[in-house]
């Protein structure tokens, strides 16, 4: 499958919410890479942004291990911990799939990119809907239209989700 890892502008588009901790762990799994990081970081300075993240948003393409030191420099010093790894990947699977959706076009099956990111992850119980091989609730007609508006449902859910979230912090 792998769309990934996911750009950082677009990450920051989509989520400039969030923490230290989200990003530390994308770059982990994969999600996001170096060069990705250091965009999400460039595009959400602020005057009263930590040195850290300047020293980042300066490095060259190739200082890989500086970039982790400082983000974990960031991390140490961060408030805001991810509770679980379900809290701390539920982020990168709404950007993988709101990314997904946004390309579909570009993709020949976009459906079965939706099914290797569910395996890929394990298979996580909210993509489900939007998954050709799984069953349907009892009377409903499943067809790739259903499966769409499914795929849309759980990318608002997740936008709901995380505006309710950010209203909590």
């Amino acid at each position: 499958m792998k769309p990934l890892p996911l750009n950082g502008h677009y990450v920051y588009y989509k989520a400039p919410w969030l923490h230290w901790a989200h990003l530390n762990f994308g770059l982990k799994k994969g999600f996001i890479n170096e060069q990705g990081i250091a965009d999400y970081i460039c595009d959400g300075l602020t005057k009263i942004s930590p040195p850290e993240a300047y020293e980042i948003a300066t490095l060259g393409a190739t200082e890989h291990q500086l970039l982790r030191e400082l983000l974990q420099t960031l991390l140490s010093k961060d408030s805001h911990q991810v509770e679980s790894e379900e809290e701390a990947i539920r982020p990168w699977i709404y950007l993988t799939l709101s990314y997904l959706f946004e390309n579909k076009d570009l993709a020949d099956d976009p459906l079965e990119s939706i099914e290797e990111l569910y395996a890929d992850l394990g298979y996580p119980e909210e993509i489900a809907p939007t998954i050709r091989y799984m069953p349907l609730t009892e009377g409903a007609v499943g067809s790739e239209e259903l499966l769409y508006d499914n795929w849309k449902t759980i990318l608002s859910n997740y936008e709901d989700y995380f505006q309710n979230r950010i209203k909590q912090h």
